[in-house]
């Protein structure tokens, strides 16, 4: 078995959505399938996570035939993540209801196939599951972590450690600020010193900010042609990101066409529920939305001081 160009682990979780005068009730969601939805489109992508025997076989056979590989999502006696929220009309959101106490917490395993992948993506979960797959993964050629305020807030020494191992480390601006204790550029800067290489800060509809050492690039948001569901344009971001980076890395002007690939790619995520927009996505679709992108990214120097 050859190794993936992407592996990445998250949570896989059964989201029920109310936006509008629209709504979902357990449609597939969790950062693992939002993030494969988005980088399958140019890249093999192997996801790694847990699900309960509640789990619909449905969803799996949905990212199977999209060319997503599921066999590293492993299905557990338990309760699957569940996610009840609803979104405002200024895309503010409240969480309704969750299982987060109850529902499975537990690193996946992996097989000799699938390590040493191009790329490892550490997705938004427990920092105790991302550290168990990277001490199991073998080499890859870079590594890319994301994580969650609540996980900074509550754990934060458990997500430093990992962050140290990080090539790239994704937040947004509340998690820059958190882990800046008040600054989001103090945050930045703790993690480029513990020898990141780029620290991404997203921001939502205005788009992105990647800093290294001593540059910065800038991107802003795609355009979606309709806001049906918010969730997940922080993975699928991701998604679009990595896709770009596995084409690329080392290369830093890389950087570049990845900030416009993540745009592209979270803009495309909220058009429609749950994966359904990026799963009927094409390469060409997204080249085209990428380019709209890629004549906004500026890149400036120095990165902050």
């Amino acid at each position: 078995m050859t190794a993936p160009a992407v592996l990445a682990v998250g949570t896989v979780s059964l989201d029920t959505i109310e936006s509008g005068a629209k709504s979902a009730k357990d449609v597939l969601g969790g950062s693992a399938p939002y993030f494969g939805a988005a980088a399958r489109v140019s890249c093999a992508v192997e996801l790694l996570g847990v699900v309960g025997e509640d789990f619909p076989q449905g969803h799996l056979d949905r990212l199977r035939d999209a060319g997503i590989g599921t066999d590293g999502i492993e299905r557990h006696p338990g309760e699957t993540f569940k996610w009840q929220v609803r979104y405002a009309p200024d895309g503010s959101r409240e969480t309704l209801g969750t299982n987060r106490e109850t529902a499975l917490r537990a690193a996946p395993g992996l097989d000799t196939g699938q390590k040493d992948p191009r790329a490892l993506f550490l997705g938004s979960t427990d920092p105790s599951i991302q550290a168990a797959v990277l001490a199991s993964a073998g080499t890859p050629d870079f590594v890319v972590l994301d994580t969650m305020a609540h996980w900074i807030r509550d754990r934060r020494s458990d997500f430093e450690l990992v962050a140290r191992s990080a090539d790239v480390v994704l937040l947004n601006e509340e998690e820059a600020v958190l882990l800046g204790n008040g600054k989001s550029e103090s945050g930045v800067r703790t993690l480029l010193e513990a020898g990141c290489s780029w620290v991404v800060v997203k921001r939502g509809k205005e788009g992105a900010i990647a800093f290294g050492h001593d540059r910065a690039v800038l991107a802003s948001g795609a355009r979606p042609s309709q806001v049906i569901d918010p969730t997940g344009a922080g993975d699928a971001f991701a998604g679009g990101l990595v896709e770009a980076l596995a084409r690329s890395w080392p290369d830093r002007l890389g950087m570049e066409e990845a900030m416009a690939s993540g745009a592209a790619f979270g803009a495309l995520a909220v058009e429609g529920f749950s994966v359904d927009r990026l799963l009927g996505a094409t390469s060409e679709g997204v080249a085209s939305r990428a380019r709209e992108v890629r004549g906004s990214v500026r890149m400036h120097r120095p990165g902050p001081n």
